[in-house]
């Protein structure tokens, strides 16, 4: 059973109506990803996508099984056990720690979610309007659309021109033997065929103007965890349908390169992305798909923000958790978790910032101020005297 907000050892299902349970995913092995993947699309879409999935959980499961990260989170968040406005993020603990990885639930409207990974208290019992497009509900989200729309489309459209001269997309259809998929210096070919993924942070020396709009834009509304970056879809290219099963997060898609014939289809109906229109805010637990009809390709900021039925507290709580989290897989599991490029670890390696939390929340987090802190901290650097100085460029991806 699943956790509930009023009571933090057991609870109903989430959401009322008709539930259906689907068939657990098992876990991959931690092997060489070539082995398991063909080049042909068909099979490149099914295999990729639950064995990526797959993989995560596995890593994200070695720190949820940890008695030695959950007391790492009490440090971070003193109380949380017991403070009475987190009681859905201490039964959205208790689903972390309990349920099973992989496990989905199929909701009577058509949401599709992870148990593992169900917030209790932003079902239809409590208020919350699910619909697969929210934001013409919520304010909150009509300000983010304007604000994505006005201050990041042109700044991301005018600098993806300079990331994709310096750092090019990978080859679809090579053999993953001579790729590091794993590698955050590069495009990363993921989900399905012809859909590739950069992490803003990896993009972040190219892309800075990008950086601090979305920054800015986002405010309260996040970015939530995960995927916060540029999303490619390769031309006449469909993906595969799927629910992305976290019922606490919405994912905006601001259109960067985007002509005529693309778009995203939830229950048989066509939303458009367009290039100049409007972000697209959408509550991905709806199974959807992308596609692609054109004959150029697709590139879309996408950064994943918080429900808006989440309080403010309740979104920091998650914010720290998924830091810790984030933390502790490099420090103690020794593994490079999502989003991370290499020079990013490298830095927060040798700086120190690893231990601080900031660094692993903050997708903009700002190197110069943090190095210029330690050194004053270290009495190296007198106060008033950290002026930014140009530093080495940093090598490109790939490189």
């Amino acid at each position: 059973m699943l956790a509930d907000r009023n009571n933090a050892t057991r609870r109903k299902p989430l959401n009322s109506g008709k539930i259906m349970k689907i068939p657990f995913l098992s876990f991959v092995v931690f092997l060489p990803l070539a082995a398991s993947f063909s080049s042909r699309a068909t099979e490149y879409s099914t295999s990729v996508y639950y064995d990526q999935s797959n993989v995560r959980d596995a890593i994200d499961q070695g720190c949820y099984e940890s008695s030695t990260f959950w007391s790492q989170l009490d440090v971070c968040l003193p109380r949380w056990r017991t403070d009475k406005d987190l009681e859905g993020f201490q039964g959205f603990c208790y689903n972390l720690r309990n349920e099973r990885p992989g496990t989905e639930v199929m909701l009577d409207n058509g949401q599709q979610l992870l148990t593992q990974y169900m917030f209790p208290g932003i079902g239809p019992a409590d208020g919350v309007v699910r619909t697969a497009y929210p934001a013409t509900e919520y304010a909150e989200l009509q300000r983010l659309q304007k604000r994505l729309a006005r201050d990041v489309m042109r700044s991301g459209q005018r600098e993806l021109e300079i990331l994709l001269e310096a750092k090019p997309l990978v080859s679809d259809d090579d053999d993953f033997a001579g790729i590091d998929e794993n590698d955050g210096d590069t495009w990363q070919r993921a989900a399905w065929y012809g859909w590739q993924f950069l992490s803003l942070r990896g993009a972040s020396t190219l892309m800075p103007g990008t950086t601090k709009a979305l920054k800015k834009a986002m405010g309260k509304s996040g970015p939530a965890h995960r995927f916060v970056g540029l999303a490619r879809q390769k031309q006449n290219c469909t993906g595969i349908e799927h629910s992305d099963g976290r019922n606490y997060m919405l994912s905006t898609l601001t259109p960067l390169q985007c002509a005529e014939g693309r778009g995203i289809v939830v229950d048989g109906i066509e939303t458009r992305i367009v290039q100049g229109g409007t972000p697209v805010i959408l509550y991905n637990t709806f199974r959807h798909h992308v596609f692609n009809h054109g004959t150029e390709d697709r590139h879309c900021l996408m950064s994943e923000c918080w429900h808006p039925a989440l309080t403010l507290k309740e979104r920091d709580a998650l914010a720290t958790l998924f830091a810790a989290k984030d933390r502790f897989t490099v420090q103690e599991l020794a593994l490079a978790p999502w989003g991370f490029d290499d020079e990013s670890l490298e830095f927060a390696l040798r700086s120190g910032s690893v231990s601080n939390l900031d660094f692993w929340k903050d997708f903009g987090y700002d190197r110069e101020l943090a190095k210029a802190t330690e050194l004053f901290k270290e009495g190296k650097l007198r106060k008033g005297s950290n002026k930014r100085k140009g530093t080495k460029k940093p090598k490109g991806f790939g490189q």
